[in-house]
């Protein structure tokens, strides 16, 4: 009967976490654009996609009641 616990059948594998890796340093005084450029962006754009959806479906809402008018019956 063979030996099941051989240790020339064990194969041995690295994992790399990134607390044990030495982060990459970034001079802030040589990037192109403000650290906080990206997040006004951001939240610029999520206002603007919020106001349109409000206008849109504030419209939809008016033209969608001008239909049920009971005065367009008589």
């Amino acid at each position: 009967m063979e030996n099941s616990n051989s240790t020339e059948d064990v194969l041995y594998e690295w994992e790399y976490y990134y607390d044990y890796l030495d982060p990459v340093i970034v001079d802030a005084s040589k990037l192109k654009y403000n650290k906080y450029s990206i997040v006004i962006i951001l939240w610029v754009s999520l206002v603007a996609f919020v106001g349109f959806l409000f206008l849109t479906l504030n419209l939809m809402s008016v033209t969608g009641s001008l239909n049920n008018n009971p005065q367009n019956d008589v």
